[in-house]
């Protein structure tokens, strides 16, 4: 099924449950609702809910198998002339960095704590001072 179809599906379950509502509250007097409801009609209600819940479950887990399947999208380093998209991984500075939203050309790394959170920082340079009696 495609995100249409789950839509369409949505659209008629709703519809559907609008035109029952009003059913109800046009077809029955305040005495008859206050009736218990039958079991024939209580499996209706529930089928109803089932329906509806499992459609929106169906589209929920479709889009977060699409959000997972993306995984880390690392651009290289970064350059002050592209955009980013939000979740994307580029290096910068000596560090990686992650876009907390979709940034503008220039917005760099380290500069823009709006649009970048620091990931991972460069371990210092090991600088080796040569003493007298070393090689």
């Amino acid at each position: 099924m495609t995100d249409k179809d789950d839509e369409q599906e949505l659209a008629m379950i709703a519809a559907r449950a609008a035109e029952i509502k009003a059913g109800l509250d046009a077809a029955y007097s305040v005495e008859e609702l206050r009736r218990p409801l039958s079991t024939r009609s209580v499996h209706a209600l529930i089928a109803g809910v089932t329906a509806s819940t499992a459609a929106k479950l169906k589209a929920l887990s479709a889009r977060i198998e699409q959000l997972e399947a993306g995984g880390v999208r690392y651009a290289g380093t970064w350059q002050r002339a592209l955009p980013y998209r939000k979740g994307t991984v580029v290096t910068s500075g000596g560090g990686m960095w992650a876009a907390l939203r979709d940034t503008s050309e220039g917005e760099k790394p380290g500069d823009a704590p709006a649009a970048w959170q620091l990931a991972a920082k460069a371990a210092q340079p090991i600088v080796r001072v040569k003493t007298e009696g070393q090689e």
